[in-house]
């Protein structure tokens, strides 16, 4: 909240820094290069120290051999993270040791390996910087070139560790460095400090907390196998083909005690057969584990084992079992490959992975290998659970936890789409689902924060914001001009929301940049006409031409956010504009698409002739935004969901924002329910999914107009709009004055009793509805209207 009036920024004052931007000699930009850093430091005392580091394009820090913690969010090179960290409980006086493991991804463009690190003392003088004294070497026990899975993000790389070649004690004091390299400065067109180095022309702090780390461990063996130990000929280097072939029961392979890496006490013993090595036998067989997480979770493996020199361990990740059996060749080649040394060891893979199913191949063993630890270590953002909903529906219940669960998944160092095969950060998928399912469910104001800004920060020349903000776009991918549009409205709810004047202060000039590159698609009558890029409405066969209902929909929602801007900034001239083109909009959008022979809105006008096609979305968001008198708006809702007498296209789970909103809006909350639980209940969680996923249907959905078989992956956060729904539409809650000061309230009396909390700045709002009567309990700094 502002307590010292308005603010007109949104960026913290940059730090003066003393370090340099160091890498390894000549070796700039080698995709999936990795790289080990160290200095030692001689200490007269530890108190308060800190230490701040960014890394192109992530770190693992240590100190003194112990793990300290790892980094930065991903982000354009222009929108520069550094992490801090207090580190006094790491140092000892006298020598001391920090090493860097670096990975340069190299998945964005124009960027190139880094490292920046600086230890300053609690008065913030200087202690240790990194500069040319430095020492570095490559990494070479990962291999830098395996299999590159192209739908994912962060990273695309499949991982191949060995650890017969990570040097043993390089992160320790004493370690011979002598055949290491020196460090190499990076210069800068003025000076060598930042921010003079190219690409970092912005170094920002990170504003978020350090993610949750939590063990877990297998809830099931789901079952074991032996399979024949054959290298694929043809894209050998992927190994999610090896391990998606199918098994046989044990009988040459070795697998003991499976039941214990379900278990915090006992181990695991597994050996490959032996009988090829005498000629006895025609080929080896490599004993296999599938486990069972219980749900989709996101998280590093940790396996700790008695391992022999050069045994490899295999780890595929998966969603889930296709026809009963373990596949990720399909549908996403997530892979990990550890090759042992002798002795007691642990393996942890570098970066986290979505799995709910785990495969273990064991290969090259003939002599036993014992897992003596085997756990999960789940990292997700710290949310804290105020908001909530429960109600004598189970089947409500059951949707809510889930879509709640979702938003939780999806939410790390930065909010993702889904973390199966994507893990982008798209800009209508949080804009229009997840950040109100934040507010709804964790009263989180942070993670979202980051995210508006950093969106803005991708604003492209145009005016439009990029679709994706955490990474390089495909060139098709670069605008979706309405997830703009639910840009703007995002960032008026979260002034709402949090009440913080700043945001509009600050990214007002991004707002009206995006409706000024809307006015030159605005015709005549004020509608948007044939507008170009990539329109996207929906996952669903809608008609984005000429004309398009559904896009002048979304566009009127946002000029109705842009008018409070401008009013609020009392931008007299640019109120004038956006209340002159809402207004023709409003006037000629009902007579332009409205069909009476169908008695709906077509989805579009193209050429003056309208559009066949007839969606959900042309005519939910037209009832939303108030398009259409009541009058014709209930009898839209009649004919296409009590009467069923218009063929439409569905909404697919993403545009459900607007069509269960459009349904509140009427007085129909009872038909929202009713769509809830067909949709959310019959259609996807009877098709088999566990969480609420990204389509109606798992294995085939009508996407686009025709039945497919486009992957669909089983936790998806723009299908998590239940979440919010469930809590604020059902108590009817609008926020009457920013940072919800004052709120109203409207409980709807559905025939069962619900327990809602809604959470703000002041504390949680809670209603209860006990058999017809509500009583409400709300913070004292809270005004309530009912």
């Amino acid at each position: 909240m502002d307590t010292k009036g308005e603010q007109f920024h949104d960026f913290p004052v940059s730090r003066k820094w003393r370090a340099m931007w160091i890498w390894m000699p000549g070796e700039p930009d080698v995709p999936n290069s990795f790289y080990l850093f160290r200095k030692e430091l001689n200490l007269a005392q530890t108190a308060g120290l800190r230490l701040h580091i960014a890394a192109g394009t992530c770190y693992r820090l240590y100190i003194n051999g112990q793990f300290v913690g790892r980094g930065v969010p991903q982000s354009q090179s222009f929108f520069q993270y550094y992490g801090t960290w207090g580190v006094e409980d790491y140092l000892a006086e006298g020598m001391n040791c920090i090493g860097i493991i670096v990975n340069y991804v190299g998945n964005l463009a124009d960027t190139r390996g880094g490292l920046l690190l600086e230890v300053e003392d609690a008065a913030g003088g200087f202690v240790l910087a990194s500069g040319p004294e430095w020492r570095v070497t490559p990494a070479t026990a990962w291999t830098s070139k395996p299999f590159h899975f192209c739908r994912n993000q962060s990273p695309p790389y499949q991982e191949i560790f060995d650890a017969r070649k990570m040097p043993q004690g390089w992160n320790e004091v004493g370690f011979a460095d002598d055949d290491w390299r020196w460090a190499e400065v990076l210069h800068g067109c003025i000076a060598d400090y930042p921010p003079m180095v190219a690409p970092w022309s912005c170094l920002l702090p990170c504003d978020i907390p350090p993610m949750t780390t939590d063990s877990m461990l297998p809830v099931a063996v789901t079952y074991t196998e032996e399979c024949l130990d054959i290298v694929p000929l043809v894209r050998g280097e992927d190994l999610s083909i090896s391990l998606s072939a199918s098994g046989k029961p044990l009988v040459c392979a070795r697998i003991e005690g499976e039941e214990n890496l379900c278990t915090a006490d006992g181990v695991t013993v597994l050996q490959c057969s032996a009988e090829y090595l005498d000629r006895s036998f025609d080929g080896g067989y490599n004993p296999c584990i599938v486990l069972d997480f219980g749900r989709v979770i996101t998280a590093y493996l940790r396996v700790k084992l008695e391992g022999v020199a050069g045994g490899v361990l295999d780890i595929g990740y998966a969603e889930r079992l296709l026809d009963g059996h373990f596949n990720n060749a399909i549908e996403g080649q997530l892979a990990d490959r550890y090759v042992m040394r002798d002795g007691l060891q642990v393996f942890q893979p570098f970066t986290w992975k979505t799995f709910r199913y785990l495969k273990l191949r064991l290969r090259s063993c003939t002599e036993p290998v014992t897992i003596k630890s085997f756990k999960a270590m789940v990292t997700t953002y710290p949310y804290t659970e105020r908001g909530g909903f429960v109600s004598a529906d189970e089947t409500l219940n059951r949707i809510f936890d889930s879509s709640r669960y979702m938003l939780r998944l999806h939410s790390n160092k930065f909010i993702m789409d889904t973390s199966w095969c994507e893990q982008f950060q798209c800009l209508g998928d949080v804009t229009s689902v997840t950040l109100g399912g934040i507010y709804a469910c964790f009263g989180d104001t942070v993670l979202p924060g980051k995210f508006l800004r950093h969106a803005a920060a991708n604003q492209g020349p145009i005016g439009m914001i990029s679709n994706v903000s955490n990474r390089v776009n495909y060139p098709k991918q670069i605008t979706i001009p309405d997830y703009a549009l639910w840009w703007v409205m995002g960032l008026w709810n979260h002034y709402m929301y949090t009440g913080e004047t700043r945001w509009i202060h600050t990214y007002y000039p991004h707002a009206l940049r995006i409706f000024q590159a809307h006015l030159l698609y605005v015709n005549a009558y004020g509608l948007i006409e044939d507008m170009p890029y990539w329109p996207f409405i929906d996952e669903a066969d809608v008609d984005k031409r000429g004309e398009c209902a559904a896009y002048n929909a979304i566009f009127y929602g946002a000029l109705d956010v842009l008018i409070q801007m401008a009013a609020m900034k009392h931008d007299v001239a640019m109120f004038a504009r956006i209340e002159q083109v809402q207004e023709s909009l409003h006037q000629y959008f009902q007579p332009h698409l409205y069909d009476p022979e169908r008695g709906c809105f077509a989805d579009a006008r193209v050429d003056d002739v309208l559009s066949p096609k007839v969606s959900e979305h042309a005519n939910m968001a037209a009832i939303y935004w108030g398009l259409c008198d009541m009058g014709l708006a209930q009898d839209i809702v009649h004919r296409f969901y009590e009467e069923k007498s218009i063929a439409y296209i569905e909404a697919q789970s993403f545009f459900n924002t607007v069509v269960l909103q459009a349904l509140d809006r009427i007085g129909r909350f009872d038909l929202a329910l009713d769509v809830i639980r067909a949709r959310w209940n019959v259609q996807m969680t009877m098709c088999g999914a566990t969480f609420v996923s990204e389509a109606w249907g798992m294995n085939r959905c009508w996407r686009s107009g025709e039945y497919n078989d486009f992957f669909c992956t089983h936790g998806y956060t723009c299908s998590a709009y239940p979440a919010e729904f469930l809590i604020r539409n059902l108590i009817g809650l609008k926020i009457l004055e920013p940072g919800c000061r004052r709120v109203q309230l409207a409980p709807h009396i559905i025939g069962l009793d619900y327990m809602v909390t809604f959470p703000t700045y002041w504390g949680d709002i809670q209603v209860q509805m006990k058999e017809g009567s509500v009583r409400v309990i709300a913070p004292k700094n809270v005004e309530i209207v009912m």
